[in-house]
């Protein structure tokens, strides 16, 4: 049936062609997946669809209609809603007043008219299956009710095409599968999905076909029963994955991080924690757990209360990141958006940073520092147009390699990473895994936190289970599998008698 359609579309910013004349057509009333690397084209393609890029050539068609979409207010009254990964929304408006900002229903002489946008905030919830006031301010909901706010909004004026990017990044296990209900529930009423997601076990469940991008071009569109993930895996890559190799920590190796008796109330409490050079230690537990606090409170970037951390023997100061930088302490946050990259420097900037910090000259060589932020481009395969362009100019997964190459700049003795392959693909995934095994071999002791207990199962060669800020218990990696790590992980909390 007709639906919608790309037909040749063609994309380049400078030298870089993010588009090589890409054609796939999305059926009407179907949920299909559109998968690739970072930097495969799948944001520029987005982008254009909401009318905030033009292309350089080609057409997109909604029922068999040329699209011309000069803004995003045209792709809305083309009924195309947008759901992106970062919530694009007003912290400070009220679910209403967030539904329907730009787009206010009025009244004569412009009157809003607040009871009417209210009840069709009602009604658009009750559609969702969500149980919310419409005058709740939006910064005191989840973030798992965030998104679905802005699911509303897309549909609040008739949307006929719901673009999802990277939904579930910030979604817990069971947020994500009422977020799944909602999404099959509109399918069967006809509203056509276009899913992008690097989660293939989501795209499987919910997804009829599937359209792959690489290097800016259409590789194929395939049925969900015709193929498996692994046949996605090839298709978005170009090759086979390599096997991961399976490692061992160094015996007798010196503890390189020694954290005692660390508390943070509410939430750090009394953490004893002991990681060795050569060894991946990872941190699991579900939301509420501590885990990012306790990197932070490791990090200096928030004072213990009580406690203390050493690094090669040699004590930190409490609340001191400078103290921890000089010491080798890097820290890979959670959210590269709002806590790693500078978006108003270029990257050459942001990359020198963590050199930066540790040197004592104020002096700036511009000819040096381009130099060293180009090395570092090129050693660790960050796809860019240039040292001299802003972080968003690159995908997600090379923003997530600037902020590593950032840090792997200085030789950490302590690597800290916070969700490192959240929202990048599998490729790249695996060349932050891979980049994290040779920091460890090369004698940093590393500690990653992740959410998605595949990734510590795979990378970690000794897994700590967090639960309300409190450790419940450490599994070697030939004891964890995923049933034990969640039974630490669910367990009631072992509090000090």
């Amino acid at each position: 049936m007709p639906g919608l359609e790309f037909i040749d579309i063609r994309k380049s910013f400078g030298a870089v062609r993010a588009l090589r004349g890409v054609s796939l057509a999305v059926r009407e009333g179907e949920t299909h997946a559109l998968i690739g690397e970072n930097g495969a084209g799948k944001s520029t393609l987005l982008k254009i669809l909401a009318g905030i890029v033009s292309p350089d050539a080609g057409e997109i068609q909604l029922d068999d209609r040329r699209l011309s979409l000069s803004g995003p207010r045209d792709a809305l009254a083309h009924g195309i809603g947008m759901v992106y990964q970062e919530t694009v929304m007003f912290p400070n408006l009220t679910v209403a007043g967030n539904i329907f900002a730009g787009r206010e229903l009025t009244g004569r002489g412009g009157v809003l008219l607040e009871r009417e946008m209210r009840q069709r905030t009602r009604d658009l919830l009750a559609r969702l299956h969500l149980a919310l006031p419409p005058e709740a301010r939006l910064e005191h909901l989840s973030a798992a009710h965030s998104q679905l706010v802005q699911v509303a909004r897309a549909l609040a004026f008739d949307c006929r095409v719901l673009v999802l990017d990277e939904p579930t990044t910030s979604l817990t296990a069971a947020d994500a599968d009422h977020l799944f209900r909602v999404l099959e529930d509109l399918r069967d009423r006809g509203v056509t999905i276009l899913y992008v997601s690097h989660r293939l076990p989501e795209v499987f469940r919910l997804c009829q076909r599937m359209s792959v991008l690489r290097d800016g071009q259409h590789v194929g569109t395939y049925d969900r029963s015709a193929v498996t993930p692994d046949d996605i895996v090839r298709a978005m890559v170009g090759r086979d994955l390599p096997a991961r190799e399976a490692t061992t920590p160094p015996a007798g190796a010196k503890c390189v991080l020694r954290v005692r008796g660390l508390s943070r109330a509410p939430l750090v409490h009394n953490v004893d924690l002991d990681v060795a050079g050569g060894e991946v230690v990872g941190i699991f537990g579900l939301v509420g757990s501590g885990r990012s606090e306790l990197l932070e409170t490791i990090f200096g970037l928030h004072a213990a209360d009580s406690g203390e951390i050493f690094v090669d023997d040699v004590r930190l100061a409490r609340g001191s990141v400078r103290a921890a930088t000089r010491a080798g302490v890097a820290l890979v946050p959670e959210d590269r958006q709002r806590q790693a990259l500078f978006f108003n420097l270029v990257l050459r900037h942001n990359l020198v940073l963590a050199r930066a910090a540790l040197g004592r000259s104020i002096v700036v060589r511009p000819t040096e520092e381009r130099g060293f932020s180009t090395r570092l481009l090129e050693t660790w395969r960050i796809k860019a147009p240039s040292v001299d362009v802003t972080p968003d100019k690159l995908s997600g997964g090379n923003q997530q390699k600037v902020v590593l190459a950032r840090w792997l700049s200085i030789q950490p003795r302590v690597f800290l990473l916070d969700e490192p392959t959240k929202g990048v693909d599998v490729g790249a995934k695996d060349e932050i895994h891979t980049i994290v095994r040779q920091q460890a071999v090369a004698g940093a002791a590393c500690v990653v936190v992740s959410s998605d207990l595949p990734e510590v199962l795979a990378v970690a060669h000794r897994i700590v289970v967090m639960r309300e800020g409190r450790i419940q218990g450490e599994l070697t990696a030939a004891q964890a599998n995923e049933h034990t790590v969640m039974q630490l992980a669910t367990a009631p909390v072992r509090r000090a008698s």
